[in-house]
This record gives C-alpha cells, structure tokens and sequence, in this order.
C-alpha cells in the first residue's frame, strides 16, 4: 500500500510504486538504480515528493508521497534494542537540482535514528545527483549530530557500501549507555500576529508561551507573521502554512498555536494543510480552565464555556454523515450527523444554563444575609499570575480568622474558584475579602459569560482592590485589559483601590508609570508582607467613611429592635435607663434612617 497524499494521483503510477515492494535490494548499498529510477520518474510525473524505506535486510516496508515541497518522513524502526540506530534508510526524491540533505531531513535523521537519510535531485525526472547523512557517534553515545557526504553523481551511489558504514557505526555504539527517555509533553509550535493591543508580537507570544506551558505543552518554536490583512480561508495565508508545515515536520511538533481566534474553516484548512491539530488562543484558555476547576459551579461555568465555543465550530463531512429517513414523506437524507451534535449540544447548553441559575440564586441568597449582617465585602480583581491568591493569603494568614490557604503558584490561572474569608481590620471591624478568577487578553467573551454568576461578587460588592504587578513591563496594558472586563461586566463605576504587587523586584519607572496614570494607589509586597497594613487602612477608610455613628433610645416595648440591631452587627454599646435601652450603633444612612424616631437629640 502507498501511504501518504495520494489524492488525485493515477492508478497507473501507483502500481508502479506497488510494485517496488517486490523489489529485493542488495544489502551493501544505499539503493539500487532501479528504485532511484523509478521514484525519480514517478516523482517527476505526478510533481510530488517520494520517500521508500528500506530495512537491513533489504527489503522496501513503506512508500510514500508528499507534495512538490517535501515528502512526509514519518518514524519507523526496526530495531530490537531501544538504544542504537532504528535499522531502516530512507531514500527521498528532491524535486530540483539541489541534492542535499535541507534542515527538516537532518532533523528528522537525528531523531528517527535513521541508519542513513539519502536525497536525490530529480530533475524533469532524471535522477542527477545525490547526498547522504549519518549519525555521529562520539564515546559510545548517538549525538544530536550529523555527518553529511555529498551531492555526488548519481553514477556514484553503487559505490557507497551501506553496509559497511552501518555496522561500523553499530560497533561505536555501546548499548549499556544512558538513554534520555523522551518527555511526554505534547509539542507545539507557536503562531502569532501584529496587534493593536498595546503588547508586539514577541510579547504576546511570550505570553501564550506560559498558557501552553500552563497547559502542560512543551514549545519547540515561535513563528511570527507580519500581515497586515488576515487571510478568511487560512488566516495567516497558504504559503506561510505550507512553511509552518515543512517546519512541523522537521521538529516532529504535535500541535500549532495559534495567538488569535480562529473560525471553524480557518482551523479545518490549517490542519490539512499543517498536517497535526491546530488550536487558537481561546480553545487553550478554556482547556486551562478545564484542569482548574474544581468545584462543581467552576466545571459547570468551563464546560458552558466550551460547549458555546465549539458549537458554531463544528464541521462535518456533507451527505455521508446523512442517513436516510423510512416511512412517508422522511425519505431523503434525513437528519445529519452533524445536525444530531449540534441538537445534543443546544440541549447540554440548555441543561448546563439552568444549572448554573441555581448556582445564582443561591449566592444571592448568600449576598443577602452578609448585607443584612451588615459585612462589608471586598473583591479582588486583576490580571492572571499578579499575585492575588498570594496577597489573599498574607491577609488571611496575618489578620484573617479563618487560615486555610488557596493555591498560590507563579503560573496562569492557578486559582479558579472564588473564595470568600473574613478579614480583621486594624480598627477591629470585620471584612469580607472574596478573591475572583483573574483576567487576561483576549479573554473569551463565552467564558465571560459563562462566569457572569462569579463575577457578580465584583458587581455587588463595596469595593475593589485591583491587583497589578508593578515588575511587569505591560502592567498599564493590563490594568486596562482588566478594566475592559469589568466595563464588561457593569462593574467599571465601583470604587477601586489600585495594588501595585511585587515592588520588592518593580522598576522604579514601572512604578511612577502607573501611579502617574491612576488615582489611589497602593504601593505593597505580598510575598514580602510590604505594606499590607496600609492596604487594610486604605480599604477601611474607603468602606467605612459613610458609616455613620449615632445614640439610639429604645423604649422597652420596642426591645426587639435592639435584637435586629445585633443581627445587623452594628451594635458599637448598649446602656438600660430607666426609660428605655440606650444603644450606640455604627452603621449605614439607611439603616439610621429607618429608626430615626429613636434618635437622641
């Protein structure tokens, strides 16, 4: 069987190929003239690449057929140890008048563990010319190395002896070597664009770097595409795929990364023509989202997200995925596969949405007993890996009552759930500190949505402490990419703090920066516990300066107020008179309000 892109190519051409399997080679050479001949007329006819695999016994286990840029070197090995050479060659067609070996074909050399890679320049399909490589082998052990011999005439390959050079270089190899196990991180390969939001394209990049790490992906390149209009079929242009294809190939990468959203046609063009999975910025966030959540409202929230993502997304293969309807007036294609994912999907959103009105209702239920016990709340917001799960912590752990920790981590989304703790303030009142999801570029607006239920604890509460990372470069950039969301959300006209974290490693610039742009700042450390007490008062002066202080004489037929009072938690004293209860309370307008007739003048 002839393996590879065999889409159009004649049957004539491919019995050809087929009959090459028959083909006994002679053990001391590279490859007989017959094979070269016939790849290299074949190659030529059809404008594509070949490749033929030969093992050491001589015979051909596999062909197969690239494009007219490069042929596809898939791995394959015979070898019984899982240290040495993989003890098969691999002959391929170039299909111009350079024969060596180009970078993808050493790459691939080095980690296929080929016995030999050999090139020959195909040219109007007469083989010309030809060159090989092998590994170098330096005390004992198989380097990431190649020795490369040629272009030579095609009149010369009989006279290289392949056997002779294989088994010298299994005598150099010692088998009892350490052999370095391959990491089982997936590969990927990075794409991004210019783009109008403050960061360049190295930045940005360097950013969906630690979301892929993040995701537990290993970045083997970066391309970068300066294009000033985005392509609708493959979003970065044909010829740039092709390129980031060939590049695949030769650093063996198991997935592409996109910087920006791609469409369902973008995405389905790319993988055909890169040849692996690709996937955009917002699939990886959501995926990270996925491994983070924990708690039953988050996997909900993320798998919402999802669902509304893929949906639009999703493609099928036309009329085979059709089946046919029986009885009157069904016949036809009837319901398509396709039709049938997409209608369990509308169904899974629909299940998933009233699930989350629960979660909804029930933490308005919770939102309404902290206002009538009078707790004030804070949340904080900010972009991802600024050290709020950090600053949470300190706080809890130096002045809080309750000590249980979050996960604090110097990666992207460590944290996803929202966790709410009192907090002691240096006047002895009480706080609630609740510490949401953070944010980042380019956030999906389905996640945005999905999220609406955590996000509300920002909307309802009585102050915001938006944390920034004063040691980033793009701090600026990403208080305004926070403040994009909460406008987003309804939340862009609630009193903020601004907490410039981490200013035991910021640059002085950095700092003066930020505090030239923005109102209300707050120089501090988490990790260095710099400065949190001032961060309390500046929370304290800011929520309790409309706290009003009053004298209250309840008669004793009314005493049940003065339990309400207590419910409220706004009871500062109380005195019993002779004419009544008198009470000092500290608390809102609207609560003095609403007892004003017990006011003492």
């Amino acid at each position: 069987m002839i393996y590879g892109n065999t889409e159009g190519i004649k049957k004539f051409y491919l019995d050809r190929l087929e009959a090459l399997y028959e083909f006994d080679c002679d053990k001391n050479i590279l490859v007989p003239m017959e094979v070269v001949s016939t790849i290299s007329e074949v190659s030529y006819s059809i404008n594509r690449e070949i490749a033929v695999y030969i093992n050491r016994r001589g015979k051909i286990i596999n062909i197969l057929i690239g494009d007219n840029l490069t042929a596809p070197l898939e791995f394959m090995s015979e070898k019984r140890s899982d240290r040495g050479l993989n003890g098969i060659r691999c002959i391929h067609t170039h299909l111009s008048e350079d024969a060596r070996l180009s970078t993808p074909d050493i790459t691939a050399l080095i980690d296929m563990k080929f016995d030999t890679m050999v090139a020959i320049s195909v040219v109007e399909g007469i083989p010309k010319s030809f060159s090989f490589g092998y590994l170098k082998i330096e005390e004992g052990q198989i380097k990431n190395e190649a020795y490369i011999e040629g272009p030579y005439s095609i009149d010369d390959i009989n006279d290289v002896n392949f056997l002779e050079l294989v088994t010298d270089l299994e005598k150099r190899i010692e088998y009892t070597a350490h052999e370095v196990k391959p990491s089982d991180k997936e590969r990927v390969i990075l794409v991004g664009c210019k783009s109008d939001d403050g960061y360049s394209v190295e930045e940005s990049l360097e950013e969906l770097k630690e979301l892929a790490e993040t995701a537990g992906a290993e970045v083997v390149y970066k391309v970068v595409q300066n294009k000033s209009k985005i392509d609708p079929a493959y979003f970065i242009g044909s010829g740039k795929a092709r390129e980031i294809a060939l590049l695949r190939q030769s650093l063996l990468a198991d997935a592409v990364i996109f910087d920006d959203e791609l469409n369902g046609v973008q995405t389905r063009n790319l993988e055909e023509t890169i040849g692996c999975k690709v996937i955009d910025r917002t699939t990886l966030i959501l995926d990270i989202f996925a491994q983070r959540a924990k708690s039953m409202e988050g996997k909900l929230q993320v798998e919402l997200a999802q669902l509304k993502y893929r949906l639009p997304r999703l493609t099928g293969l036309g009329q085979m995925l059709s089946r046919t309807g029986g009885g009157i007036g069904t016949r036809g294609p009837g319901e398509k596969k396709l039709e049938i994912d997409k209608r369990h999907i509308r169904e899974r959103i629909y299940d998933l949405e009233k699930e989350l009105e629960k979660v909804k209702k029930n933490r308005s239920i919770q939102r309404e007993k902290r206002k009538q016990n009078e707790i004030p709340v804070v949340a904080f917001v900010g972009y991802t890996n600024v050290g709020k799960s950090t600053l949470r912590n300190k706080l809890c752990e130096l002045y809080g009552k309750d000590k249980e920790k979050v996960l604090e981590a110097n990666m992207l989304f460590a944290t996803l759930d929202t966790t709410t703790r009192i907090i002691t303030l240096p006047s002895g009142r009480d706080v609630l500190f609740s510490d949401t999801v953070g944010f980042i570029r380019k956030l999906p607006h389905d996640l945005v949505e999905a999220f609406k239920s955590t996000l509300e604890e920002v909307v309802e509460s009585d102050l915001i402490v938006h944390v920034v990372d004063g040691s980033n470069e793009n701090a600026i950039v990403q208080i305004e990419t926070v403040n994009k969301v909460l406008r987003e959300i309804g939340a862009e006209n609630k009193e903020c703090i601004l907490a410039i974290n981490k200013i035991d490693i910021a640059k002085e610039e950095n700092i003066h920066a930020i505090k030239a742009k923005y109102n209300n700042c707050v120089e501090i450390s988490a990790i260095k516990e710099i400065n949190l007490d001032l961060l309390l008062k500046e929370v304290e002066l800011r929520i309790f300066s409309k706290i009003i202080t009053e004298k209250l004489l309840i008669p004793y037929t009314e005493a049940r107020i003065v339990s309400a009072l207590h419910e409220l938690n706004c009871v500062k004293s109380e005195e019993y008179l002779e004419d009544g209860i008198e009470v000092v309370i500290e608390t809102t307008e609207d609560i003095i309000n609403k007892y004003k007739k017990f006011l003492q003048k």
